[in-house]
Parts: structure tokens; C-alpha cells; sequence
């Protein structure tokens, strides 16, 4: 009879004894997120490993389980707190209280970096969750490293796309910062400056 799997919402985990020292599980969770029901067990990452050896070969099969574990949670964090806020951001507006909510006004500024940080997660995740395959069952990531490709090219590269990104970044941040110090009275004055002609056929094109 199949066991129902918990989620581990929490863990400090032992990379080394292969345990979690602590954890927090939810249970049936897990099986629900991978079945769509309550019931269904999931196989665990030592019993993964034992059925790769036997179909691919004898390779470690489990990827770092710390980095995965915890980017996954801040991905799913981050997004949850988009969520929440954003609703709460309709609650007030709903109430005629947006503009007043200083607390809520000045903490979505921080919130700001959280779509990025969400990204970031979630990238790290996959990325280091899928090893050691490249495309799995087909190709590992040792098979995958380029013979053509020199260590000074990919400085090269890392290094010319991190400068064009800071400076974008930097180009970035001024413009946002130039265009906030006018102010929202700057806005309505350049709107009430606009003015269309009836009679000129070209404005209605």
C-alpha cells in the first residue's frame, strides 16, 4: 500500500549524514503537489539513487540538496508575498486608503527587488536541482562542457555582460530617481499643457 508523502516545509538539513536535524512537515502535501490527491507515495532521493545505478550507471545522482531545498522556498516565498501584498493593495484601494497607507506605500518600494530575487531562486533552483544531467536520462553536464570553448572567452563574455548590465542598471535607477524628485504635480501640469485641435484631421490619426 502506497504511503502518502508529507511536504517538508522546513528542515535544517545534513548534507553529510544525508538527514534533516530538524524539519517541519505538512502532511500528504507532497503527494498531493505531485499527484493532485491525497495518496500516492514518492519516492525518496536514496531510493532515486539506487534505481539510476541500476538504469544509467554508478553516478551520483542527488544533486546539492541545500541549495535546492532553500532556493525552491524562496522562490515560493517571494511570490506568496507578491501575492498577499498585491491583494492587500486592492483591499486598501478598495477602502480609499491606498494613498494614505504610508507603511504599506514605503514597504512595496522594498518589495521592488522581490520579482527579481523570485527569478534569481527559482533559476538557481532548476539549474542545480537538475544536475547531474543536462538533458536527463540522455546527457550529464560533464558530457556537456564545450572543448571549444577557452576559459579567456568565457571571462570575456561574463565580464563584457556584467559591464553592460551595471550600466543599464546605473541608467536605469537615474532615470527612475529624476523622474520621481518632479513629483506627481509635474505630470498633471505637462497633461493639462496638452492641447488637441477639433479641427485639425491629423490629431484623430
Amino acid at each position: 500500500m502506497a504511503i502518502p508523502a508529507a511536504w517538508t516545509a522546513f528542515a535544517l538539513v545534513d548534507s553529510k549524514n544525508q538527514e534533516n536535524s530538524f524539519e517541519i512537515n505538512i502532511p500528504y502535501a507532497l503527494s498531493y503537489l505531485a499527484y493532485e490527491e491525497f495518496s500516492g507515495e514518492v519516492p525518496g532521493m536514496k531510493t532515486l539513487q539506487k534505481e539510476y545505478e541500476e538504469k544509467y550507471g554508478e553516478v551520483n545522482y542527488i544533486p546539492p540538496v541545500k541549495p535546492t531545498f532553500w532556493s525552491f522556498r524562496i522562490m515560493v516565498g517571494a511570490g506568496m508575498l507578491m501575492i498577499f501584498t498585491s491583494f492587500l493593495g486592492l483591499l486598501l484601494n478598495f477602502y480609499k486608503k491606498l494613498e494614505s497607507s504610508q507603511l504599506y506605500l514605503k514597504g512595496m518600494v522594498w518589495l521592488i527587488s522581490f520579482p527579481f530575487i523570485a527569478n534569481s531562486a527559482g533559476w538557481i533552483m532548476t539549474e542545480i536541482g537538475r544536475q547531474p544531467w543536462t538533458v536527463f536520462g540522455l546527457m550529464t553536464t560533464s558530457a556537456s562542457v564545450s572543448p571549444n570553448v577557452s576559459k579567456a572567452s568565457l571571462l570575456f563574455s561574463f565580464l563584457s555582460f556584467t559591464a553592460i548590465y551595471t550600466v543599464l542598471a546605473a541608467l536605469l535607477v537615474y532615470l527612475f530617481v529624476r523622474e520621481i524628485k518632479k513629483g506627481s504635480e509635474h505630470s498633471a501640469h505637462e497633461d493639462k499643457d496638452v492641447t488637441v485641435d477639433p479641427f485639425d484631421q491629423g490629431a484623430y490619426l
